[in-house]
């Protein structure tokens, strides 16, 4: 009896440490308590955000009204150690005046730290820690680094615009930076392996350099650049996707393939092959990386309408070994890209009016030659622009009598859309459908995101999903 209930302890304890292994975390018995004490101003609102792996979104605390010389305590728990945070001091100098923001990036793991803050002076010896390592480490490792890559980056200079290239003073510039290259990146590895119980010495290969083929030529160079882009990082490390450094890596690289696009067409072409290069590095590492990455890019797509990039998604959805959070939207989404097809007939919608009234609204009943359907976001700051657009070129006598307008707002709640309704006050008919984006009007139109636009026949048929208002004249142009 003892020995079975001893292999339950040890098999507990096994899948505990595998789950700590599996999320990428440490696991700490207790949270981490932030102690800021407020000097040098006369009071403060403090606000402490997490970085989620995309941005500082939501507030984990708010304080409000802590004067000067007060102290006051955030507990972090243990879910989102170890990790950045944003801190933010909304502080008045003196009592009449207006609240003022100063901002800074904090890493906390598994120490309890205390902070005497000014918010005028949130950097170098004016900010003192106490019972820190994280933030000291970092800062001395990027003042380190920036020392090296200065150097670096005069060399780089001189192998970029030296106006004879592959003459003897050219390689031998080129003979420096490697060597200079070489050992800064295995000093950088050496910093990883003597701090690796800190968390940012999991950032510290962001700072690593690739070798770059500098005899090609610079579009075959471009392209080496970005078959490298992720040689350096730790793709199993998934305590990277709690990093802003992360983030800013992803940036990086689509500028890469940005700076090429001259057109629509060519900016989905090069997104989508930038997707593939990406995934597919990813893929080789943990299943949560590989699943951050696929993430990532069906955010893009859907936001930029990227039908080849959405398409190339597809090939990820059944490997088990991609944790993705995005599986059904992307299922969904793919789904709607074969249904909803110009010449498809469209359905109906169930949605309520300003005085909650329900309501079935035939889309293909107009006296029109076409309806416009506009799914909108009351808050998306993307759909304003657009409705502001359509609004102006609506108020054309020779368009609106080709268009009928119905927009639907997919806010969370209706009690959000009765303000934006009234501030609106659309000259076309504007409707609420319940539910928000998971209601039964956005579901039949296969909608992920807003703004989602459709232009509908006065027989009902699908004519086409544009994006701009200039599209929908294009579409319209000549209708009679």
């Amino acid at each position: 009896m003892k020995r079975k209930r001893l292999k339950r302890i040890q098999l507990g304890v096994m899948l505990v440490l595998f789950q700590c292994q599996l999320v990428g975390v440490l696991c700490y018995a207790a949270p981490v308590k932030l102690n800021i004490k407020l000097r040098g101003v006369y009071d403060s609102k403090i606000t402490l955000t997490p970085y989620d792996g995309i941005r500082f979104a939501a507030p984990l605390t708010v304080v409000e009204g802590v004067k000067s010389g007060g102290e006051t305590q955030f507990v972090v728990p243990d879910s989102l150690l170890p990790g950045e945070f944003l801190i933010r001091f909304d502080y008045r100098g003196k009592e009449t005046d207006a609240p003022y923001p100063a901002e800074m990036q904090l890493y906390l793991n598994r120490e309890d730290v205390q902070m005497q803050a000014h918010p005028l002076y949130l950097r170098g010896d004016s900010l003192q820690l106490t019972g820190d390592r994280e933030n000291v480490a970092w800062n001395a490792f990027m003042n380190k680094s920036a020392q090296q890559r200065q150097q670096l980056g005069l060399l780089q200079q001189l192998l970029e615009q030296y106006d004879r290239p592959g003459s003897p003073e050219w390689k031998q510039v080129l003979g420096a930076y490697e060597t200079r290259r070489a050992a800064y990146n295995r000093w950088v590895d050496a910093q990883v392996a003597a701090q690796k119980d800190l968390y940012v010495s999991h950032l510290y290969r962001f700072e690593w350099l690739n070798a770059e083929n500098w005899k090609a030529a610079p579009a075959v160079r471009m392209e080496a650049l970005c078959r490298n882009w992720f040689k350096g990082i730790n793709l199993n490390d998934t305590l990277i996707l709690r990093s802003r450094q992360m983030s800013e890596l992803m940036n990086g690289f689509m500028g890469l393939y940005g700076s090429r696009s001259t057109t629509e067409a060519l900016r989905d072409s090069l997104f989508t092959e930038a997707g593939k290069v990406a995934i597919g590095a990813a893929a080789t590492g943990h299943p949560r990386v590989y699943g951050w990455m696929v993430d990532y890019f069906y955010n893009g797509y859907e936001t930029y309408n990227i039908v080849p990039g959405m398409k190339m998604l597809e090939a990820h959805l059944n490997n088990p070994d991609c944790l993705t959070s995005k599986r059904l939207a992307i299922a969904k989404r793919l789904e709607g890209m074969k249904n909803m097809v110009p010449g498809v007939r469209v359905s109906n919608v169930i949605v309520r009016d300003v005085n909650d009234s329900l309501e079935i609204i035939n889309i293909g009943t107009t006296h029109k030659a076409y309806r416009l359907l506009v799914f909108y976001d009351s808050e998306c700051e993307h759909c304003r622009e657009l409705l502001a657009a359509l609004r102006k070129w609506y108020a054309v006598a020779d368009n609106s009598k080709k268009l009928d307008v119905l927009s639907i707002c997919v806010d969370k709640s209706r009690d959000q859309w009765i303000p934006a309704f009234k501030a609106n006050a659309f000259p076309w008919t504007d409707r609420y459908a319940p539910g928000g984006i998971n209601s039964q009007a956005a579901n039949k139109y296969y909608v992920l995101s807003a703004p989602s636009l459709f232009l509908i026949d006065n027989h009902g048929a699908l004519v086409s999903m544009p994006n701009t208002v200039e599209e929908i004249e294009k579409a319209i142009g000549n209708a009679k």
